[in-house]
């Protein structure tokens, strides 16, 4: 069944006329003569389109849709009137109406009308889902950690939100440096204006430039027309410079100027332009050794450093893994059509063993590939990256650490050598597991156990089929 709508009119036959036309059509319409029905109607159900007319006795059209969108915000309005001019049809736009038919009209001009307002409607409905789904994705909640520093991330956020203050991000790569910028973003006033990211490393200056303050037609060879930056785009909103430890000495210059103005020039243009933005800054790198070097300007680090935040990487603050990793299930489960997927206590075992040098980015791939590659519902095994298996099982054995006990340093050369040598047996026999037993002098299932243990794959040993 298609939308519901509510027709109101004083003339009997032609609300018949109209609601006939809508059934034909699929549309689930009800007929009612005046005000007081109508009200009386919306407010034992609810309705779509309110398709009513402007002169009736009583309470005229206007009227009824105003009450209407009290009773129901969400309701669309349509308004008819014998009366058609520009001011009645203002009237009604402005008010929330979504259009308005002149009497006499066609069916096919009602219908025309009506499809209108239905895809506008839609499309309401989807900005308002997705508005919904950005605030759900970016809330303070999403931001995982019971750690103490996490906690007291956490608190700044919330004060710095209501803030238009600079805020400077550090942290290694992964760690969510972006997520928390669009945290701060999407609770702040600012929230319904755009949220604009720029990856500063990752163009040259004069690129840079251009995608920052924009240009005009015809400023450098294939400069056609003029294009806005994102300083102009994100008007009334937040620009978030990430990796801005790459910025050139040139274009640290401009910054700087356009910070301290609050004004910008598009390149080829000599006209100022008003910014009105918020600056959140993020460096995987450390800016004051790029400063004590003379490659990063002081000036503009104090600019942009008003609220510095650092993020700790995940090796730090192992006792958020857990936290993570439910976090992160949840949301494939979600996004899979799973309900049941969890991991074994032995899995996340291994995830709290890692280093993480990709931090939580690296982790919510982990689990993402083993949630696509897992058999049934259950992640007993963790698989990392092939280049970090590569690197970990063909490290030579390092020197000794006298900073740690003995036993814990044993146990850890025992570990590679064993990963190392039972590497080599596989490889050197193809991958079968009883060959490399019998030739080695273990145990099969000690060896099965000990090659689960060392997340040690067969098939990256077996170079021809087995028979």
């Amino acid at each position: 069944m298609k939308e519901k709508i509510l027709i109101v009119d004083d003339q009997v036959s032609f609300c018949n006329h109209i609601q006939a036309a809508l059934d034909m059509e699929g549309y689930s319409a009800v007929v009612t003569h005046n005000a007081e029905q109508a009200l009386a109607e919306l407010s034992s159900q609810s309705f779509d389109i309110l398709l009513t007319d402007m002169k009736m006795p009583g309470m005229e059209g206007l009227e009824l849709f105003k009450m209407a969108r009290k009773i129901d915000p969400e309701i669309s309005g349509i308004i008819m009137t014998a009366y058609g001019s520009i001011s009645s049809a203002v009237a009604a736009i402005k008010h929330g109406a979504s259009d308005y038919l002149q009497k006499p009209f066609e069916p096919e001009s009602l219908l025309m009308v009506i499809e209108k307002t239905v895809r506008e409607r839609q499309m309401l409905q989807e900005i308002q889902h997705l508005r919904r789904e950005v605030n759900k994705k970016y809330a303070f909640g999403n931001i995982i950690g019971k750690n103490h520093k996490m906690q007291a991330i956490y608190a700044l956020i919330k004060k710095v939100s209501d803030t238009d203050a600079r805020i400077f991000i550090t942290g290694e790569t992964g760690v969510g440096k972006e997520l928390v910028a669009k945290a701060i973003h999407f609770n702040s006033p600012r929230k319904n204006r755009p949220f604009v990211s720029i990856n500063c490393g990752a163009l040259a200056e004069t690129l840079l430039e251009t995608e920052l303050f924009g240009h005009e037609k015809g400023a450098f060879t294939g400069a056609i027309r003029r294009k806005e930056g994102k300083f102009e785009y994100a008007r009334g909103g937040t620009v978030f410079l990430d990796e801005v430890g790459d910025i050139s000495p040139g274009m640290q210059v401009k910054l700087l100027r356009v910070l301290q103005e609050k004004q910008l020039e598009r390149v080829g243009g000599n006209q100022p332009i008003d910014v009105n933005v918020r600056i959140i800054s993020a460096t995987n790198q450390d800016i004051k050794e790029k400063i004590k070097c003379g490659d990063f300007r002081i000036e503009l680090f104090y600019r942009l450093n008003v609220v510095p935040i650092h993020i700790p990487p995940l090796r730090e603050r192992i006792e958020d893994i857990p936290l993570l990793v439910n976090h992160f299930i949840r949301e494939f489960n979600k996004n899979f059509n799973k309900h049941n997927f969890k991991i074994t206590t032995q899995a996340l075992s291994q995830l709290m063993q890692h280093s993480w040098p990709g931090n939580v980015r690296e982790l919510e791939n982990v689990l993402e590939r083993a949630f696509v590659t897992t058999d049934g519902e259950t992640i007993d095994t963790i698989i990392l990256s092939h280049d970090i298996q590569q690197r970990e099982t063909l490290n030579i054995l390092p020197g000794a650490n006298i900073d740690i006990p003995f036993k814990v340093a044993r146990a850890m050369v025992e570990k590679r050598f064993e990963k190392t040598y039972l590497s080599e047996a596989l490889e050197r026999y193809e991958g079968n597991v009883s060959k490399t037993a019998k030739e080695t002098g273990i145990n099969p299932r000690t060896l099965w156990r000990k090659i689960k243990k060392h997340e040690l794959e067969r098939s990256m040993f077996i170079s021809l089929p087995q028979k």
